[in-house]
């Protein structure tokens, strides 16, 4: 059994559908409606983590498309565990990647999967993927209504940049001349000595937020 996350969107004659692999693969297909679509070369797993950035790209790519006009939510999010097995093609001869045909079952598949009324949200489908694969996350609290057409209107402009990169699946860390560093991605608040880390519970990221206000606050004019 494959254990998968991801959603479908569309703007009336074409849609686009994205999911997540329990491996750390993001798959991509694009068609018309009714179809499961060709097969994008999927992204294959990188760097540590891999499950939990590629479900920052699928959050990315839903606003992405949104914002492009495939304001229709198909199926807004689901977690579905599909009779599959998950095993990536070899390269093709003086080729980084090729594309298996087999691929399209995965789409199929997961179509299958979904119930006829899904219900709930990504990110509710993203909570049960984590759960089902005991992968360790942090919930998201649902994003603050959009004021003038821009999420989470009124931050500071450094603090809204950062959270748009968060959102596209970017990681955000310290310099590498620091000894002690950090790392902080949508899921995680990680902090580092060399090769050692540890991520922060989010009870611990919020009074370490407080801290940091409170040292800005009582510094400002030094």
């Amino acid at each position: 059994m494959l254990t998968v996350v991801g959603f479908r969107l569309g703007n009336g004659n074409r849609q686009m559908t994205a999911v997540v692999t329990e491996s750390g693969r993001l798959h991509r297909a694009h068609g018309p409606y009714g179809a499961p679509g060709r097969a994008s070369r999927p992204h294959t797993p990188v760097r540590d983590n891999p499950v939990h950035r590629h479900v920052a790209h699928l959050r990315g790519l839903r606003s992405r498309y949104m914002a492009k006009g495939y304001s229709d939510e198909l199926i807004a999010g689901a977690c579905v565990q599909l009779e599959l097995e998950e095993t990536p093609p070899p390269p093709a001869p003086g080729r980084a990647h090729s594309v298996e045909p087999s691929w399209p079952l995965l789409f199929r598949a997961f179509d299958a999967a979904v119930p006829a009324a899904p219900g709930g949200t990504l990110e509710d489908a993203i909570n049960r993927f984590y759960t089902t694969i005991g992968a360790p996350f942090l919930p998201r609290r649902p994003d603050r209504p959009a004021v003038g057409g821009r999420p989470a209107a009124g931050l500071p402009r450094r603090v809204a940049a950062l959270r748009r990169a968060l959102a596209d699946g970017t990681a955000v860390s310290s310099s590498p001349r620091l000894a002690v560093g950090y790392t902080v991605t949508a899921d995680h608040v990680r902090l580092h000595v060399g090769r050692a880390g540890e991520s922060l519970p989010r009870q611990d990221v919020v009074e370490l937020h407080a801290a940091l206000s409170a040292w800005l606050h009582l510094n400002t004019a030094k």
